[in-house]
């Protein structure tokens, strides 16, 4: 038995975050267990926060201004977590933008890079978890507990992004300085967060009986700007463990995206004259990052009223504000408005949803038995009906949990409780081909003759810029290796030179992996660093180039392992004397 730990989840979401805990020693039951923080600070009453507190930050000539503190008309950054990932694109890169000719006007948090932007909104999240903590526990005992800490992070993500994630909260606070009993910070996927929670909370259901081993499953996490799906399989039952079978996918058609459709809706029913009076001008030139206060509170009004709890025949009345609170027009209610408003959210979830059914069943590994909506826009009764019947015309069922909009935060706080030996997730799919630039002896039947080059150590002639892809993507990568894939490399240094070692990892999102680096789709994922100074004198070899000059070499052996994220080890002749330091751009 474990002693007693506290396990935080952190679930820094595009529109939303939220932030789960669980102290305890037993793993049996903690989906009882497992608490989220929900007195986030907030001036609107209307829009209380509850489970999750919203991911922007205003930088005001009073200070910083986060989360749901920020009066609607203050200018606020946000989405900003969409920017540590590249490209941009859609309504990400519209925000990116409006942000960016913001700071030229010396608001917006200046010229702060997107990273900087997110450790200072995260610091603030990090002083109200440790207020909460010591409200909860007292100031004195949970600082006395191991903590682990799990960081939720999308599965479409490149390792960059996560990288520059764990590094945002580690300068945020969440580290040995304000937490000194951390003991491990651990990543997972959001979609296997959410798988997590969810078996827990239908274990020992009827649900839970039709999930027999063989049967999948599509996680749909419907949040404020992303909507990201993908298949799992179930791999054995008692304990439930399951295994990745597709490739996740995901687009930006959340439920932001009905909020900008009600606007423009509108608009349309009061007129463009009449809108201007209120927003200032129309719908399609609004800030995304600040609307006029009377215009926000009305959309205030909209979320927490009509659009949380429209399943598709009622009618909602909402107050137009001063001066339109005097028209007196039955023409310009809001009988069937709303289900136009969901169209493109609409439409393009169904897309998403179709596609991985399909893709799983051309894998063959999987018939796919539920659909799991979880995130806030899944807790929209409208969306929930038209998802399940789309999945039912497929032979599917629906299922969604209790606490939907924080079942990614509370799914990280039961990934945290693994350290007893469960490993729910057996195996995941490797979203891209990983390897590194090599030289090969030339051939030329094989390569071009611009890549040919002599070595000056050995005199070989050798074909310069070709790929070793060391793991595929599509591979199916067991949780349980210490390794995916392994790069064996002779590395030779001329005589009194650093030994200091430099290997770049690429990777390609094709189909096909590509023969040569220079194929425009290889790209570099980060540079690992390799101080090989304390490899004994004796594992070298000694060495005359035809030249007559002295080097040495040595046989090393590269291991990397994808888990939630990128993993790395050395070894010569099967012992470890060098670490591998990752640095990314």
């Amino acid at each position: 038995m474990l002693g007693n730990r506290l396990v935080i989840g952190l679930d820094y979401g595009t529109t939303y975050t939220g932030v789960s805990f669980c102290e305890t020693s037993d793993t049996n039951y903690v989906e009882d267990r497992i608490q989220v923080v929900q007195d986030w600070p907030s001036a609107h009453s209307m829009i209380g926060t509850k489970e999750k507190v919203p991911s922007e930050i205003a930088y005001t000539p009073d200070g910083i201004r986060w989360g749901g503190l920020i009066p609607p008309h203050v200018q606020r950054n946000m989405w900003t977590k969409l920017e540590l990932d590249a490209p941009m694109a859609e309504e990400a890169e519209i925000i990116r933008q409006e942000l960016a000719l913001l700071s030229m006007t010396g608001g917006g948090g200046g010229s702060k890079k997107a990273v900087d932007i997110v450790i200072d909104y995260l610091a603030e999240v990090k002083k109200h978890l440790v207020k909460h903590l010591d409200s909860q526990y007292g100031p004195e005992l949970w600082r006395t507990l191991p903590i682990t800490l799990v960081v939720t992070v999308p599965a479409v993500w490149s390792d960059a992004a996560k990288h520059k994630t764990l590094l945002a909260v580690s300068r945020a606070g969440f580290n040995t300085v304000h937490f000194p009993q951390l003991r491990r910070t651990v990543t997972a996927t959001e979609p296997e967060a959410a798988a997590i929670y969810t078996i827990k909370t239908i274990r020992g259901t009827v649900q839970d009986e039709q999930l027999a081993v063989g049967d999948g499953f599509v996680v749909c996490d419907m949040g404020g700007g992303t909507v990201d799906l993908i298949v799992y399989r179930v791999a054995a039952i008692e304990p439930t463990i399951v295994e990745e079978v597709t490739i996740g996918t995901g687009a930006q058609c959340g439920g932001t995206f009905v909020d900008r459709a009600f606007l423009q809706w509108l608009e349309e029913a009061v007129g463009t004259d009449d809108f201007i009076k209120i927003a200032g001008c129309p719908a399609a030139e609004l800030s995304r990052t600040s609307l006029p206060p009377k215009l926000g509170r009305m959309v205030q009004e909209f979320v927490v009223t009509a659009k949380s709890g429209f399943s598709g025949c009622e009618e909602a009345y909402l107050r137009l504000p001063a001066p339109l609170s005097a028209i007196d027009d039955e023409d310009r209610g809001m009988c069937d408005g709303e289900i136009r408003i969901f169209e493109f959210p609409l439409r393009r979830t169904k897309e998403l949803v179709e596609d991985q059914i399909l893709r799983a069943q051309r894998t063959g590994k999987a018939k796919v038995k539920y659909v799991f909506m979880v995130g806030g826009f899944a807790e929209s009764p409208y969306m929930h009906k038209e998802i399940a019947a789309l999945a039912l015309g497929h032979g599917v069922g629906t299922i969604r949990p209790p606490y939907a909009w924080s079942a990614i935060a509370r799914g990280a706080a039961a990934k945290g409780l693994e350290g007893d030996g469960r490993t729910p997730i057996k195996s995941r799919i490797c979203r891209r081909h990983y390897g590194t630039r090599t030289s090969q002896l030339f051939d030329k039947h094989r390569h071009l003759k611009l890549d040919a080059y002599i070595c000056s150590f050995t005199g070989e002639k050798r074909a310069t810029g070709q790929m070793d892809w060391l793991i595929n993507k599509g591979q199916e990568l067991a949780a349980s290796e210490k390794d995916h894939g392994k790069l064996y490399l002779v590395h030779q240094v001329w005589a009194n030179q650093a030994k200091v070692l430099t290997i770049p990892l690429s990777a390609s999102d094709k189909d096909k992996a590509p023969t040569r680096s220079a194929d425009p789709t290889v790209y570099t994922v980060t540079d690992m660093v390799i101080d090989l100074s304390p490899v004994p004198k004796s594992e070298w070899r000694s060495d005359v180039s035809p030249d007559g000059r002295a080097y040495c070499s040595v046989d090393i052996v590269l291991e990397i392992s994808v888990q939630s994220a990128l993993e790395y080890s050395l070894s010569v002749n099967g012992k470890r004397y060098a670490s591998v330091e990752a640095t990314y751009a």
